[in-house]
């Protein structure tokens, strides 16, 4: 089970985001490694931040089956068929007689 989060940790949580995607300075990485070290809230976070990404990354990469990407093609143009449907006609911007 994985400790309360404090004050201090909730204020890391966007930077530990921002750690794990490898987008943080070199000083920040070090002040953040060394919270990590003893703080075992933010370690836990870090670690599932960590394997969230990871399987997000390999889950990209898997091709879905032809009849899927089929049924999807074909819901997504009905959906712009319909919402495009629904959009009022423009104008051609010319007044008429006065």
């Amino acid at each position: 089970m994985m400790a309360v989060p404090s004050k201090t940790c909730r204020a890391l949580l966007e930077r530990l985001s921002r750690y794990v995607d490898d987008d943080v300075s070199a000083a920040e990485r070090r002040s953040l490694v060394a919270h990590l070290r003893r703080c075992p809230c933010c370690s836990g976070i870090a670690e599932s931040l960590k394997h969230t990404a990871s399987v997000c990354r390999d889950a990209s990469s898997t091709r879905l089956p032809a009849a899927v990407r089929r049924r999807a093609k074909t819901r997504i143009t009905a959906l712009l068929s319909t919402e495009s449907a629904k959009r009022p006609k423009a104008t051609s911007g010319k007044r008429t007689g006065r």
